[in-house]
């Protein structure tokens, strides 16, 4: 279930607890097509060259120290998809908020002083938050539209706006992403528009702030993460193209590099195998980084400041909602030198890696 679904569910039924409120919401949104037009995925489909490294049949590195720092949720045993935020710095670990106090989103602002993120407590309509690097001062987002419901989910490379995935629960016409003023919500630009309760997700900004890497669902509830696809599109509405095809079916979570070349991405929940891959902007040139050895499933992967390393956690099995103990490990860009950095025994996600 998706979190734009639950945030539903949980206006309709008017649960009150933090609870109800935090549980089932790492999962992340729902999503799908393109204002200016849709073009199938089969239409352009990217041939994949491969250079898998299965790296844990190699030698690992442990107790790795982890250059910057890196923000990540973390879920402690029994307590099912309620969620905190923690730091990594080197190999020390520290909670920044308790457990079920914000939900869903962890992104770091390009100045590296605020984090989105969702309150455990929402109100519609449904925006977001920042909350600072130290846990300090969860603040909600802005907005100007009474009934548009806005969840952040990208900085613009300077800072100055946000991308959102939004919907109007009385107006199903509204559903898309939207991009607007981080100060104070103004300048509200529509840029993909499918009428619809399945929305279109922005996963990041592209390094120069033009386009969009965004998830497209392929169907929807009980599960909208599974034969989905990525797309790019202008932050104007212009040239949406999908980057993948059924050969690298993506997980509703996308990255791009610092130096704008290569997207990364990892498989879809229930994949047979859990790879990470990288593919360019236009859909071409689809390269296989890492590949599980045992049935190992890397989620979340993202990149190291200066786009050299990457870091993802590795989970047990293929569904990521069950939420068992994962680890977290990083390799180099070109997919090689796997070293493991945290290997706690807890389910970690949402990996977010600054300076």
């Amino acid at each position: 279930m998706s979190t734009a679904t639950i945030h539903r569910q949980r206006l309709a039924s008017g649960m009150s607890s933090r609870a109800q409120r935090a549980s089932a919401v790492l999962v992340c949104l729902m999503m799908v097509c393109v204002s200016a037009g849709c073009a199938s995925p089969e239409d352009s489909a990217p041939a994949a060259t491969t250079s898998p490294s299965d790296a844990l049949s190699e030698a690992v590195q442990t107790g790795s120290l982890l250059s910057g720092r890196l923000f990540f949720t973390r879920g402690t045993a029994g307590a099912g998809d309620v969620q905190a935020v923690y730091l990594m710095t080197g190999t020390e670990e520290h909670a920044l908020t308790d457990l079920g106090e914000v939900c869903c989103i962890l992104r770091a602002s390009p100045t590296d002083e605020s984090l989105l993120v969702m309150p455990g407590e929402i109100a519609p309509p449904i925006t977001g938050a920042t909350l600072d690097t130290r846990g300090h001062d969860l603040v909600p987002l802005p907005t100007t539209d009474p009934t548009l419901n806005l969840v952040p989910q990208a900085w613009s490379p300077d800072g100055s706006r946000i991308a959102f995935e939004g919907w109007d629960d009385s107006d199903p016409s509204r559903t898309g992403i939207y991009i607007a003023r981080a100060s104070d919500g103004g300048e509200l630009d529509r840029v993909t528009n499918r009428p619809g309760r399945f929305d279109d997700v922005p996963m990041d900004f592209s390094p120069d702030g033009t386009q969009l890497v965004f998830y497209m669902s392929m169907h929807p509830d009980p599960d909208p993460h599974t034969d989905g696809s990525l797309w790019v599109v202008g932050i104007d509405g212009s040239d949406p193209h999908p980057i993948t095809s059924e050969e690298s079916p993506p997980a509703d979570w996308a990255r791009w590099s610092p130096d704008g070349t290569r997207i990364l991405f990892a498989s879809e929940r229930l994949s047979e195998t859990g790879r990470i891959w990288t593919v360019s902007p236009d859909g071409s040139g689809l390269t296989t980084l890492f590949e599980g050895s045992n049935g190992e499933f890397a989620i979340a992967p993202d990149w190291s400041p200066d786009g050299t390393e990457i870091v993802f956690a590795l989970d047990r099995s293929n569904d990521q909602w069950a939420h068992q103990p994962n680890s977290i490990y990083v390799m180099t860009a070109a997919g090689t030198g796997l070293r493991l950095v945290s290997d706690t025994p807890d389910f970690k996600s949402q990996l977010e890696w600054v300076e």
